[in-house]
């Protein structure tokens, strides 16, 4: 019987190279499965540390989906509540904003509603707020009224008790409700931002409170000095926080200065204003765009809430 012998053109060397490459491939899948694993972890964790955890509610406005979401105090008062608007910064997506879960037992102490409206980046504008907005380019003032309506037709707002708060951007997008939503907004309170130097349609129907908070060493919204807007060419030139401070202050006419130091904190106040209005001033001079925990010793939350609680909307202004 005859043996036949064949070659299966495979040499025991070249499964050695095959085994190596498998390994080798192995490794590399393993590693990127490793890392996929340790982003996702990372995620949740990012999520969970800053987050947004609220109920999120979507509405149409102008032909596109825009997103908030909503604090409803679990005890309802009798009365009908105020709003407070929390504004996130520059990042479009659900953040939670600084010390929002202060805000929110705050809140439920004092029978109010929170709204975190999601930023949302529509081209041209470079962040997730629209600034320097005017007659024609109204997409995130329109959102913000939407919301508010949606809100009203399932809660019992006090229309005349309707307040906000920005952050970065937000505190940007903010002055944009003192130009464009005087009639809605019955105080504003924000910390790191400013506004346009020229703003192309500031003529407020009523002058709203404001309360600015800003640490002196911003790297990211200059304190001292004015700055350009690198691409956003609508926005242009920035206000230094002095000069945003003179801009409402001679707008509303402020007859007088209160000034108050505490530790590196100044607090300027100018009363006496027009249409029984007032505008606030914490410089802080150690501080940078981190939201400061405190002001003047006290939560800054509460602060917050204590100035933006002291006013109110009346029907009709002198």
């Amino acid at each position: 019987m005859a043996v036949i012998t064949r070659s299966l053109g495979c040499r025991h060397s070249d499964l050695t190279r095959v085994t190596k490459t498998q390994k080798l491939l192995a490794i590399v899948l393993g590693v990127i499965a490793l890392g996929s694993a340790a982003f996702s972890i990372y995620w949740v964790y990012v999520m969970d540390k800053y987050g947004q955890h609220l109920p999120l509610t979507e509405i149409s406005v102008d032909g596109l989906t825009r997103k908030y979401h909503l604090f409803v105090p679990a005890a309802l008062p009798a009365e009908p509540m105020p709003l407070v608007i929390l504004l996130n910064g520059g990042s479009a997506g659900s953040w939670r904003f600084p010390q929002q879960f202060d805000w929110q037992a705050l809140g439920e102490e004092n029978g109010f509603i929170i709204a975190v409206p999601v930023g949302k980046l529509i081209p041209p504008n470079e962040g997730a707020w629209q600034l320097n907005s005017h007659a024609g380019a109204y997409h995130d003032i329109n959102f913000v009224k939407a919301m508010i309506d949606d809100i009203a037709s399932s809660n019992t707002l006090d229309a005349s008790r309707h307040y906000a708060v920005g952050y970065s951007l937000g505190s940007m997008f903010s002055y944009e409700f003192a130009c464009q939503l005087s009639d809605r907004f019955a105080a504003l309170a924000s910390f790191a931002g400013t506004m346009p130097l020229a703003p192309e349609d500031c003529e407020p129907a009523r002058n709203v409170p404001l309360l600015h908070i800003h640490g002196v060493l911003d790297p990211i919204i200059a304190y001292n000095n004015t700055w350009d807007w690198k691409s956003w060419a609508s926005v242009g030139t920035m206000h230094d926080i002095p000069g945003l401070i003179d801009f409402w202050r001679n707008r509303y006419q402020c007859q007088t200065e209160q000034t108050t130091e505490f530790e590196s904190e100044t607090h300027l106040v100018y009363d006496d204003c027009r249409q029984d209005s007032r505008v606030e001033h914490y410089r802080l001079a150690e501080a940078d765009h981190e939201w400061p925990a405190t002001l003047m010793g006290e939560p800054t939350y509460t602060v917050l809430w204590s100035f933006l609680n002291s006013h109110t909307l009346e029907p009709s202004s002198p």
